[in-house]
């Protein structure tokens, strides 16, 4: 670990920093011990770009062959403001291997968004080492300090400094920011905390930060907490702290953190989108124990925030009237946060076969020779009707099919008469034409068992081929 200390950084120079009445910051390597619960000095880290002043909050490239590290605004030379004050800068250096195996740091850099003016500090690279985000009370800052970022584009070349916005920066201070590639977390006085500088997450969320959570106590106390870094694979990590029970000033702490999840998400008609109020949600263990019940809000939107467990199976089964239920097979993250779950309802007339929507509806009877429609079966198709009534959007074809008992072009020309007088009703009751794409009869032609001509089956049998199917082609 390399960290950044007061101690055994005189042996350059005896000067103290004024504020505090401490030597200057330097840094060294530490090693952590097994367990992580206590690290060790190992050597200084960085002799080539250590001076007399501050050197601190060191943050590495992916393949650790740059560093980028805060300094005060020095080289070779201490610059100060209108104002007086010496402003932070952030600088880089790049890795040479010597002959020996040991590593220098050389071709130190200013990178070209510090000024002289304000100061700029904290770095954090991005895991993928394409993004540098930092602190600065640059022109266009909301508070005392903000997080800006800056996309990495090599040869020291970044994109202009971008605000994190008013979502992750107040009008207090935000500082020490830490990106994975899974949250940012950051330190700030600045959102409702236990005391000074608290440490706070952001998940992300696609490209986009959530709303910061306070990452509470015993990790905050009603002092400073800031300089957190976590493992998100073996949830260990770091924090600084001033804390009275400390043994110096600033202390380091190490810290493992539970994985605590939840699972949300939102029930929605399958066919509108619409979200769907009032379904029963259930959530079950990999042995499909019930663990947790609850009813979908006005919004659709649904929780499970206790006895969810990280990196763990579960089941989501949702039902309501009028709905065919759903079942969910999920798998939460192994880390805490919370695992998203949308569960898509179909109307309980619609089914999908083989990846085909389809209005299921009762058998629609014709009289023998017949194609005109008989009062049961306009009890059927009303049922059509009042679903695409329900649903503007749906279009359909229709297909109506015969058994084999008769004569195949006979059974054809039936079927098509039947398929188009179906049609013609559903008109009558108000739907639009243009929403019955076709109306179409294939008579023995599309069987669904075997009982073709010279096969003897049972009447149940013959019934099965005898059907007419709504497909829906749009919606």
């Amino acid at each position: 670990m390399v960290y950044s200390t007061t101690i055994d950084s005189s042996y350059l120079k005896t000067d103290k920093y004024g504020w505090n009445d401490q030597p200057y910051l330097n840094m060294q390597l530490g090693k952590i011990s097994e367990t992580q619960s206590n690290v060790t000095f190992k050597e200084r880290f960085g002799k080539d770009i250590t001076t007399k002043y501050h050197e601190a909050c060191i943050a590495f490239s992916p393949d650790e062959k740059t560093i980028y590290f805060t300094r005060n605004n020095y080289n070779g030379k201490l610059k100060r403001d209108s104002k007086g004050i010496n402003n932070l800068k952030i600088f880089s250096a790049t890795a040479t291997e010597n002959s020996n195996g040991t590593v220098s740091w050389k071709d130190i850099k200013e990178l070209p968004f510090n000024s002289d003016n304000y100061s700029v500090g904290h770095p954090s690279v991005s895991k993928d080492g394409k993004r540098l985000y930092f602190v600065s009370d640059m022109p266009g800052t909301i508070g005392s300090t903000d997080i800006f970022v800056v996309d990495i584009l090599g040869n020291n070349q970044f994109s202009e400094p971008k605000n994190l916005g008013e979502k992750i920066n107040t009008t207090g201070r935000e500082m020490f920011p830490y990106i994975t590639d899974q949250a940012l977390y950051f330190s700030s006085d600045g959102f409702l905390g236990l005391g000074g500088l608290d440490v706070f997450e952001s998940r992300i969320n696609n490209v986009f930060f959530d709303t910061p959570d306070n990452l509470g106590a015993p990790l905050n106390s009603n002092r400073d907490d800031f300089g957190y870094i976590v493992n998100e694979t073996t949830n260990k990590g770091f924090v600084c702290s001033n804390r009275k029970t400390g043994k110096g000033d600033d202390d380091i702490y190490s810290f493992e953190r539970s994985c605590n999840q939840a699972i949300s998400g939102y029930v929605f008609d399958a066919i509108s989108n619409n979200r769907i109020a009032g379904a029963m949600v259930t959530l079950k263990n990999a042995n499909g124990i019930k663990i947790a019940e609850t009813v979908s809000q006005l919004d659709g939107k649904y929780d499970f925030n206790n006895n969810v467990n990280c990196n763990t199976d579960y089941t989501i089964e949702v039902s309501k009237e009028n709905y065919n239920n759903n079942i969910k097979a999920i798998i939460t993250a192994n880390n805490s946060g919370k695992t998203e779950a949308l569960i898509g309802l179909d109307p309980a007339l619609i089914a999908r076969e083989n990846g085909v929507l389809k209005i299921k509806i009762g058998i629609i009877f014709f009289d023998l020779d017949k194609s005109n429609i008989r009062y049961d079966a306009a009890i059927e198709l009303n049922k059509v009707v009042l679903l695409m009534h329900q649903y503007n959007n749906i279009v359909i074809k229709i297909e109506s099919h015969t058994d084999s008992r008769a004569n195949d072009q006979y059974n054809l020309e039936l079927s098509d008469r039947r398929a188009k007088a179906t049609r013609d009703y559903l008109i009558s009751q108000g739907v639009a034409p243009e929403r019955i794409e076709s109306a179409i009869g294939y008579g023995e032609t599309q069987l669904i068992n075997n009982c073709s001509n010279g096969v003897p089956c049972t009447d149940a049998q013959h019934q099965m081929n005898r059907r007419s199917e709504f497909i829906i082609t749009k919606m």
